[in-house]
């Protein structure tokens, strides 16, 4: 299969609002043709009909569930991907993706901080060089009251902060990426979350830059 042809599987685990504004920015963007999936609220039927065989990514978004609930639904999801982490699939998790990911591979996951609140605003991230970005440092949005607190062996640490100790996270031997941030946030995710209305610019461009690096990655590495 040519480089250049398939489709990247974006999985929306939404339990109430959809990230729609996000997917559209990323779709406008996207050297691929993107196909968009909603577990939580309407099940895996989208997910188990699609063709794989000529999917060339992933990318997961946040949710307002926590991946310790264990819902039918997070264990459907799970055990439909693994297969094509193991394949080596290129996949982005992005907040509970990010968590996900973690999660599947043998990382815990625990509460930010004690009274359960939200982590809000936006951080400078600092990021170790990847085969799917170069070393950076950047603003991201953030909003997420747990994170990964044990990193799985097989995992590597590759974005940091003054407030997250594992902001980002590399598979070692797959092409698997993560981040707590929000790098698709668009301003209607800021209203969304409630989030002040105008953030510096770069809050946005970093983030963005980030996702179509890896869209670039996933359109140039055959599997």
């Amino acid at each position: 299969m040519s480089a250049q042809r398939g489709t990247v599987v974006v999985i929306d685990p939404a339990r109430h609002t959809p990230e729609l504004d996000g997917f559209n920015r990323i779709a406008r963007t996207s050297p691929l043709p993107l196909t968009y999936h909603l577990p939580a609220m309407h099940g895996m039927d989208s997910l188990q009909a699609e063709d794989m065989t000529t999917a060339r990514g992933v990318i997961i978004f946040g949710s307002a569930s926590s991946v310790n609930e264990r819902l039918p639904w997070q264990l459907q999801l799970e055990a439909w991907l693994m297969p094509h982490l193991q394949r080596g699939l290129p996949t982005l998790g992005i907040c509970y993706g990010h968590q996900m990911l973690a999660y599947m591979f043998g990382g815990k996951v625990d509460y930010v901080f004690p009274d359960q609140r939200k982590h809000l605003g936006s951080r400078t991230v600092v990021m170790n060089a990847t085969s799917c970005w170069p070393e950076a440092e950047g603003e991201l949005l953030v909003s997420h009251n747990e994170m990964v607190v044990l990193k799985p062996k097989d995992m590597t640490v590759i974005a940091r902060s003054d407030a997250i100790i594992i902001d980002g996270l590399a598979h070692n031997h797959l092409p698997i990426w993560s981040l707590q941030p929000h790098p698709e946030a668009t301003l209607a995710f800021l209203k969304q979350h409630q989030l002040p209305l105008e953030p510096d610019h770069s809050a946005f461009s970093f983030g963005q830059d980030l996702v179509d690096r890896f869209l670039d990655y996933a359109t140039s590495h055959p599997i």
